[in-house]
């Protein structure tokens, strides 16, 4: 009941913050206009969860959706689901009161997942040693609430800008077949942060992160011949503890992921208008994890592991208005470091590294039909390491990107438009050190499928269509249609009995229906 009244009250909350910008027709048709123009709304999205950047954020974009989502095809890592549903409702909103600047949203996911195999998790730590797992294909249902707010006001006259900013989760996950396992996780961050202004035009900042967290996990059996039935082992849950093939767990099948985190932000700002607008934002975040043992044992006593995590990230944005255009520069980098302490052994065991960068160029041109082009260019590198298997896996890709898009105003306030993109993911480096002494059903299955399916080559295309229209004279109503296409190209070839093989295609399709006002 508790939670239930929390989620009301961030309800309550978020709607206040998207309503408190008095609505009109005009400003509806501004909210929408701003929605398709791909290089302010990429600037906009530059901004969200930064609350150094709030008052950067226009005023009067109002939006609210209703969509569903179908993910499904078998070009994916082993342990996500074949088939995803995904209802959602997501609402936001941006205003000025008192010469306070307010953002707010709220987003809720109800997903059914089907056939998920060697995943009791949450999806929201997907980089941690520790979890549960059996072969069988398991059903999935979850529920997420993501709130987020910020708020930044000048303390003197012009200058000092003061920003907050909190985000709050909660998750309810279940699966509904044997073995069925019960996850709730929350997480609950927030940012501070003080600028200063050196000049008229140049803003600088400093600012401070500190976040909690947990996860709950508990596994158990309807049908209890299943928890130790050798004739059917698809149905026995093992304990994954690193990067190797598990060990299996027969009874007491609960752990506490405590968490716990904090870091450093700095900011930058500079506006002229010969120049445009640069914003730099740079990150550092250091994370806490200690996996707790419900039921101790000699193996493991209170403790199963500790997990560490450290983090640095740095996005800047450049935009500047053309004669006839609007161009937005962005780039990022981000690298995560994840290294273990394992009670079992009394050492490090489990090391993980993430590092991508990229960069975008997108280019718009407003007028009663707007067109929008997009450039860009990622790279995406992972690294698992294993010590007490001796298991070293890696990979990088890069991928480069291209998209277009266009609107079109109709009589009667109404519009239509497309957007394509195209991307191609060529695998650049990789490596792959198993000893064939730990071949066993995970490695078989999860460890050689993720390194045919992250090592391959492949085809990404998104087409997505939207038709706008007014309604109640103060909202301008969308429906939009997304279709997306995965498909490999070429995979590597492994000299390794292998007893799954990743399918070549993957896809899904979305409808939303949005309000701007």
């Amino acid at each position: 009941m508790k939670k239930i009244y929390t989620i009301a009250l961030l309800l309550q909350l978020c709607a206040a913050a998207a309503y408190a910008q008095k609505s009109d027709s005009t400003a509806s048709r501004k909210a929408r206009s701003f929605a398709i123009d791909s290089a302010a709304y990429n600037f906009y999205n530059f901004a969200k969860n930064k609350s150094f950047f709030t008052a950067t954020m226009p005023d009067g974009f109002n939006t609210l959706s209703l969509g569903h989502q179908l993910t499904k095809g078998r070009f994916m890592p082993y342990q996500e689901s074949s088939k995803t549903n995904d209802t959602y409702f997501a609402t936001e909103g941006k205003t000025t009161l008192s010469d306070v600047a307010l953002w707010g949203s709220l987003v809720y996911h109800k997903i059914r997942e089907d056939s998920t195999r060697w995943a009791h998790q949450t999806r929201n730590n997907t980089t941690a040693p520790l979890y549960y797992g059996s072969e069988r294909n398991v059903n999935y249902e979850r529920s997420v609430y993501q709130f987020n707010a910020m708020a930044q006001r000048n303390m003197i006259g012009k200058n000092l800008p003061l920003a907050l900013g909190i985000d709050y989760r909660i998750g309810d996950h279940y699966s509904t077949n044997d073995p069925r396992a019960k996850l709730n996780d929350y997480q609950f961050n927030m940012q501070a942060s003080l600028g200063y202004h050196l000049s008229k035009r140049l803003l600088l900042g400093l600012g401070f992160r500190y976040g909690y967290g947990e996860e709950r996990t508990d596994i158990a059996y309807k049908n209890k011949q299943n928890e130790t039935n050798t004739d059917q082992p698809q149905y026995i849950t093992h304990l994954i503890n690193g990067y190797g093939d598990p060990e299996m767990k027969p009874i007491n099948r609960v752990f506490h992921n405590k968490q716990s985190r904090k870091g450093m932000d700095t900011y930058l700002n500079y506006e002229a208008p010969s120049f445009g607008t640069f914003s730099w934002s740079g990150s550092y975040l250091k994370e806490t994890q200690n996996f707790l043992n419900k039921f101790p044992d000699i193996t493991y006593k209170d403790f199963f592991n500790d997990y560490y995590l450290t983090s640095y990230k740095f996005d800047l944005a450049w935009k500047k208005k053309l004669s006839k255009y609007q161009l937005l520069l962005i780039a990022n980098y981000s690298n995560l470091d994840g290294e273990d302490f394992s009670y079992k052994v009394s050492a490090n065991n489990y090391l993980y590294n993430r590092e991508q960068w990229g960069i975008k160029a997108v280019l718009s041109k407003p007028g009663k039909t707007s067109f929008n082009y997009v450039l860009e260019l990622r790279k995406d590198g992972e690294e698992r390491q294993d010590g007490s298997k001796a298991n070293i896996l890696s990979y990088s890709a890069i991928k480069p990107g291209l998209g277009f898009g266009f609107n079109r105003q109709l009589p009667g306030n109404q519009s239509f438009g497309m957007n394509v993109k195209g991307v191609y993911s060529k695998n650049i480096n990789d490596q792959f050190v198993v000893p064939i002494i730990n071949e066993g059903p995970f490695t078989k299955t999860v460890i050689y499928n993720d390194y045919l399916y992250n090592t391959a080559d492949y085809f990404s295309g998104t087409v997505q269509a939207d038709y706008t229209f007014p309604t109640f004279r103060q909202i301008q109503t969308g429906i939009k249609l997304g279709f997306t296409y995965n498909e490999a190209t070429q995979f590597k070839s492994l000299d390794r009995a292998v007893a799954t093989l990743p399918g070549n295609q993957r896809f899904s399709t979305n409808l939303s229906l949005n309000f701007y006002f």
